[in-house]
């Protein structure tokens, strides 16, 4: 492959970086620091980008090529961020931070003594894939808190973060797989591999890069208007031992459930009904869990499938849709009110009306 190819791509990734960056730096909205974070993430891709046109570059700007490396060690600590302010905003990262900041000058002190190579191996290249992985570790874990938080503190799973931070890893996953076998083919492979493998990199960038593009212009809601409730989400502190829970408390829930009805509102989550309460989430959260042994999350779709079991009883329920009496009795979609009614009720919606049906008859 012609190094033409590599610079035509080079020169169009370098541009939709800057693009993209621009726009998540610039927007406002309630997760406008999470996007910082995804704007230096990609500014530092950029960085890296520029490597590719190194045939237009002069040469003293090619011989500082090599102090991009440094930088690169930032570009994974600056994901992590994101990912961490999409899920628990307002919690500090400090040790982020201070744990970036020292890989930083880790590899900028083994650039300036000559420890870049040894026994033929790129050492901070090897370091550099080291810590790719572990951050995605990192990340896994992250999202897998999230969303067992989320499950018990909202009532339906109608977020977008951790459908979209999933795809973020699985593609940065698949993309640093084709870097870590660029780097391979450096050291062993035939020369012809490796032209073949820069190739293939930038057009995986380049691609990855353009499919960015076209979310933030038509979704522009999951960047800039998808708030993110700090408190809602925050995890709950477990140094204090739990209150004891009060019976007549759960009583006057569970008559406030059957009365209010608050569960037919789909976006219903734990500070909307302890506001409705009044009490603190923590303590309605141990009220539930210690009341029931349910999450938040089961505890309100129970009520929902109650109230849809008994919608079909009724004569009037045989007429209704599936879709319709999910939204009606609170869900966002068929497929989790058929999934809760097969958790609460033992079998699929369809099969309790028949059955509710045939029992009408008898």
């Amino acid at each position: 492959m012609p190094p033409s190819i590599l610079t035509a791509l080079g020169l169009a990734a370098l541009a939709l970086c800057l693009l993209l960056a621009a726009f998540l730096w610039f927007g406002r909205g309630p997760l406008q620091q999470a996007n910082r974070y995804l704007a230096g993430f990609l500014l530092l891709t950029a960085v890296d980008v520029v490597g590719w046109l190194a045939p237009l570059l002069p040469e003293w700007l090619q011989a500082m090529l090599p102090w991009r490396l440094p930088l690169a060690f930032l570009q994974m600590p600056l994901l992590h961020a994101y990912g961490r302010q999409l899920c628990f905003p307002g919690r500090p990262m400090r040790r982020l931070w201070w744990l970036a900041g020292l890989q930083l000058l880790a590899v900028l002190v083994a650039l300036l003594l000559g420890l870049r190579y040894r026994g033929g191996i790129d050492l901070p290249g090897l370091a550099l894939h080291v810590q790719f992985y572990a951050y995605f570790i990192a990340l896994v874990v992250l999202l897998r808190r999230y969303r067992r938080v989320y499950a018990q503190t909202c009532s339906n799973p109608g977020s977008i973060t951790g459908p979209w931070l999933t795809a973020v890893l699985v593609v940065s996953f698949v993309a640093h797989g084709l870097v870590l076998t660029k780097w391979l083919v450096a050291f062993a492979g035939p020369a012809r591999w490796f032209g073949a493998m820069q190739v293939s990199v930038g057009f995986s960038a380049l691609l990855i890069l353009a499919a960015l593009t076209l979310v933030a212009l038509l979704r522009q809601h999951w960047f800039l208007g998808v708030p993110v409730e700090a408190d809602t989400l925050a995890p709950a502190a477990t140094t204090a031992p739990p209150a004891p829970v009060d019976p007549a408390d759960f009583v006057r829930l569970q008559t406030h459930m059957a009365e209010q009805r608050p569960y037919l509102d789909p976006d219903l989550n734990i500070r909307v009904l302890a506001a409705q309460m009044g009490m603190p989430q923590r303590a309605l959260s141990q009220l539930i869990n210690r009341s029931t042994g349910m999450h938040f999350y089961d505890f309100v779709n129970r009520h929902r499938v109650e109230h849809a079991a008994r919608l079909l009883a009724e004569p009037a329920g045989q007429g209704i849709t599936l879709v319709d009496l999910a939204m009606q009795v609170g869900f966002n979609s068929k497929s989790s009110f058929n999934s809760a009614f097969r958790k609460h009720q033992g079998s699929a919606p369809s099969v309790w009306r028949n059955q509710q049906a045939s029992s009408a008859t008898d």
